[in-house]
């Protein structure tokens, strides 16, 4: 199996994936991100099967280079919008001030509500 096969699938892929995170659609970006996956998975096991770089067609390692670029670039773009989704969620939706039975991580004062103690 040739690598241009591969690589072409990956680019498509994170093209989707670009195109998702741009149209804002959780779903469309989970189905895209699933499918990159696949496609990277699928040029790993194509990279393994032709050996080493040396072996490579022209412009393979500059391919896969770029597509490295483009990974990175997309991480960061992620980060950035989980970042601006959790200042979104955190102005709906404030943090809790205190946990309604008791402080977090502690013991109880009282030896729990009166319903559920046994009777005598």
């Amino acid at each position: 199996m040739s690598l241009d096969t591969p690589l072409s699938a990956i680019e498509a892929q994170l093209q989707d994936v670009e195109t998702a995170l741009m149209a804002t659609d959780p779903l469309t970006l989970e189905e895209a991100a699933q499918r990159l996956r696949e496609a990277a998975f699928a040029l790993s096991q194509a990279l393994e099967r032709s050996g080493g770089q040396g072996t490579w067609p022209e412009g393979t390692a500059a391919r896969i280079q770029a597509i490295g670029t483009r990974l990175g670039l997309l991480r960061e773009q992620l980060a950035r919008v989980l970042a601006l989704t959790e200042r979104q969620t955190a102005s709906l939706l404030p943090p809790v001030q205190g946990v309604t039975y008791g402080k977090a991580g502690s013991a109880p004062a009282a030896p729990g509500a009166r319903i559920y103690r046994a009777p005598g």
